[in-house]
């Protein structure tokens, strides 16, 4: 069963160091809160995200409602 994680319950202090451990493989690395928009971008660039369907996070205003469009499109994506 995958790991999906629910970053509406989390900060993005938590949230971004689990997504870049879940995803080492990827090399995502981890950004400050205030560079969430550059971090996703470089999520979205990666060819699995892109795959899933990952929205860009331009049109979000919260990092929390991008993260939980990614969640969501991954969860979709392993279906």
């Amino acid at each position: 069963m995958a790991v999906v994680l629910d970053p509406r319950n989390l900060t993005w202090d938590e949230w971004c160091p689990r997504m870049a451990e879940l995803f080492a493989s990827n090399q995502l690395g981890t950004a400050p809160e205030e560079r969430w928009r550059d971090w996703a971008d470089g999520v979205v660039g990666i060819g699995y995200f892109n795959q899933s369907g990952v929205a860009d996070q331009r049109v979000f205003e919260t990092w929390q409602d991008w993260a939980f469009a990614l969640t969501n499109a991954m969860t979709l994506a392993r279906r």
